[in-house]
C-alpha cells in the first residue's frame, strides 16, 4: 500500500522583527521548529539614532529671522527597518513555498504586522494561508504556543 504524503502545516509567529517558524509534531501534542533558525532583525530593536547616518539636516525660517530649525526625517527608521524586516520574511515563505516545505500556513503577528505582511506576499503563498492571528506571541516559549494555538491544528492533516 503506498504511503501517503502528509499535510504539513507551518505556524508562522511573527511581528516587526522577528519570525519563529513551528510545526506540530508527529502526535499533534506540541510544536517544534520548522525551520533551522528563527528570522530575527536585530536592527528594529535598535536605537532610532544607531539606524540613520547623521543628524538631521538644517534649514532657515521663512519668515527672514534667520532662525534656523532641524529638518524632520520623511520616514521614520523603525518603520523603515519593520518593512524590510517583512518583505525578507515574505521571500523566505515564498522560497519555501516553491520548495513545497509547507501545504498551508497559519500566520501569528500583531494587525499592523500583518496587513504589512499580507501586502508583500506573493499569490501563491496567500493561497497557502488557512488562518491568521492577531496576536503578539513572538516571546511564548513552543508550549505556550501549543496552549494557545494546539486548537487550529487539525488532527486529521
Amino acid at each position: 500500500m503506498p504511503k501517503t504524503k502528509r499535510f504539513r502545516t507551518w505556524f508562522v509567529v511573527a511581528d516587526g522583527a522577528r519570525a519563529r517558524f513551528f510545526v506540530p509534531s508527529e502526535d499533534a501534542r506540541k510544536f517544534v521548529a520548522a525551520r533551522q533558525a528563527d528570522l530575527v532583525s536585530p536592527d528594529s530593536q535598535g536605537r532610532s539614532s544607531d539606524l540613520k547616518s547623521d543628524k538631521p539636516g538644517r534649514g532657515y525660517a521663512s519668515s527672514r529671522s534667520g532662525v534656523r530649525h532641524a529638518i524632520e526625517p520623511a520616514h521614520d527608521p523603525h518603520k523603515l527597518e519593520k518593512h524590510r524586516f517583512s518583505a525578507a520574511l515574505a521571500e523566505v515563505l515564498d522560497d519555501a513555498c516553491g520548495r513545497r516545505e509547507f501545504d498551508q500556513l497559519v500566520l501569528v503577528a500583531p494587525r499592523r504586522s500583518l496587513g504589512e505582511l499580507r501586502g508583500l506576499l506573493t499569490p501563491r503563498v496567500q493561497r497557502c494561508i488557512a488562518q491568521e492571528v492577531a496576536k503578539a506571541l513572538t516571546k511564548e516559549s513552543p508550549a505556550g504556543l501549543w496552549r494557545r494555538l494546539g486548537p487550529l491544528v487539525n488532527p486529521a492533516l
